[in-house]
C-alpha cells in the first residue's frame, strides 16, 4: 500500500528541516493503517550530526501535535541518506571528493572514478585507469547527470 503524504505533513518536515538548518532529500511512508513508519532524509553541505536528527525531530513533534495523519504514525525516524543512495543534488557529492563514485549520463554513459571536484554546475570525474588504456578527466555539466552515487567498497 502506498500511502500518499498529506500537504500538512510535507510542510510540517520542510518547515522542521528549515529551521534545523538541513535540506530534506526524501521521505519515505511504509506500513499500513495504525502502524505507520515515516522515514525521513536529510542532508547537509557538512554532513548530518545527531543533532541535526533530533533538531528536525523535535520540530516535527511540535508541528504536528494535532495532525490526523500524525497520530497513524508508530514512528518517525529522521537519518541521513545511505552513503551508496544516489544523491538528489550535486553539493552532497562535496563531502565525497577522494573517493570512488558512479556517474550516469542522460545518454546512458556511464563513469566510474575518483571525484575530483563536485559542485552545483557539475563534477570531475578522473576515470579508472589501467596501464594500457590510460583515460582522461571527465567533466560533466550537472544537466548532464542522470544519476550520481558513491561507490562502496568493502
Amino acid at each position: 500500500m502506498k500511502e500518499n503524504l498529506p500537504d500538512s505533513v510535507r510542510n510540517a518536515i520542510n518547515d522542521a528541516c528549515i529551521a534545523a538548518g538541513v535540506t530534506l532529500i526524501d521521505v519515505v511512508v511504509r506500513g499500513q493503517a495504525r502502524q505507520l513508519v515515516m522515514d525521513v532524509f536529510i542532508d547537509a553541505p557538512g554532513g548530518i550530526l545527531h543533532d541535526h536528527c533530533r533538531a528536525v525531530s523535535r520540530g516535527l513533534d511540535e508541528r504536528l501535535v494535532d495532525d490526523e495523519f500524525a497520530g497513524r504514525l508508530r514512528a518517525v525516524d529522521v537519518s541521513s541518506p545511505g552513503a551508496d543512495t544516489p544523491v538528489k543534488y550535486l553539493w552532497q557529492l562535496i563531502k565525497s571528493v577522494g573517493r570512488t563514485v558512479r556517474v550516469v549520463s542522460t545518454d546512458g554513459t556511464v563513469v566510474e572514478g575518483s571525484l575530483l571536484r563536485a559542485g552545483d554546475d557539475g563534477l570531475d570525474v578522473q576515470p579508472l585507469q589501467s596501464k594500457k588504456d590510460p583515460k582522461p578527466l571527465v567533466t560533466l555539466h550537472a544537466a548532464d547527470i542522470q544519476e550520481a552515487r558513491v561507490v562502496i567498497k568493502i
